[in-house]
């Protein structure tokens, strides 16, 4: 929102991204400020550092923490192990978890091509385009609050394919709204922008929810490549505008009803502990997991439920 108020002042493309971006080094000071992932530091052995973090965490929000969090013994068999080494390849390693994350690439690309082509497609529509773009910005503000109701009470499959079917509705709609309309047209793509904003911000909290914690920070990592390559792509979806200004909102539309199609053979992680390897990985929907693994039944007979929270 704060883009169109910079660039109504500054016309200069250079000095305006001198003044959108000098701001961001006020982020480098944050390095001291965020704790490190407890899970990670005791996957890396670093167990002093994991229980130092949780203890400021239940003093922050007034929990009694008990005095030993780590059992002594238990560590001296944890370091007596030795740790696991993964690769990318390891994303790869079965047929289920290559199927999820070919799956999962697909799903942030489409979605980062459906947010792009829409925020890059905002001075075609008609009217002031510094009011159409501060629109554009303001829609994802109620998109990123329902996106967070959504994920505290429902489950991930069906709130990511039902907001994904939401936006690629409406923009198939816009086809068949007449030219004279022009406040409608641009009443459904700010729809179509609100839902693809919802879901892209879901898959942050989806895609960790999947993986282990040795290969969460891969997944997560070559997943969001994959929307860079979206967003790379994503001006070409708005050329097609020159040769039918309604051909951009049917491609998406329809690319953003398939991703979202696609969304529901995912596993669902909502209420399910979090996997601590590979081998406790969910299984795609539809596929034939055969015989179920030690492992994932003691998951299924625990009563105990983690949910990632962000």
């Amino acid at each position: 929102m704060v883009l169109p108020l910079f660039a109504y002042f500054i016309r200069d493309w250079r000095m305006l991204l001198l003044a959108l971006t000098l701001p961001g080094v006020l982020c480098a000071p944050l390095w001291w400020f965020i704790p490190e992932s407890p899970r990670w530091l005791i996957s890396q052995r670093r167990f002093e550092e994991a229980e130092q973090i949780i203890q400021k965490a239940a003093k922050m929000n007034s929990i009694v923490a008990p005095a030993v969090i780590f059992d002594p013994l238990e560590l001296q068999e944890l370091n007596s192990l030795k740790q696991k080494k993964v690769f990318i390849l390891d994303l790869f390693k079965t047929r289920n978890i290559a199927t999820i994350t070919v799956m999962s690439v697909m799903l942030w690309m489409l979605t980062s091509v459906g947010y792009f082509a829409l925020s890059l497609n905002v001075p075609n529509l008609h009217g002031d385009i510094y009011l159409n773009c501060f629109l554009s910005g303001l829609i994802e503000v109620p998109a990123y609050f329902t996106a967070w109701l959504l994920l505290r009470n429902l489950p991930r499959r069906y709130i990511i394919a039902g907001v994904l079917f939401c936006g690629g509705g409406v923009l198939l709609l816009i086809q068949m709204v007449p030219e004279d309309y022009n406040f409608v047209s641009i009443g459904l793509v700010m729809l179509g922008k609100f839902g693809v904003t919802s879901a892209f911000s879901m898959l942050y909290v989806f895609t960790a929810e999947l993986y282990p914690t040795l290969v969460r920070n891969m997944a997560v990592g070559i997943t969001s490549m994959a929307s860079r390559v979206g967003s790379i792509i994503a001006p070409y979806f708005v050329y097609l505008g020159a040769y039918n200004r309604l051909l951009p909102y049917i491609v998406m539309g329809s690319l953003t009803v398939l991703i979202g199609i696609i969304t529901l053979f995912f596993p669902e992680s909502f209420g399910v502990a979090l996997p601590e390897n590979l081998e406790q990985m969910q299984k795609v929907r539809g596929f034939r997991c055969g015989k179920k693994s030690t492992a994932s039944l003691d998951r299924e007979e625990s009563p105990k439920v983690l949910i990632t929270a962000f």
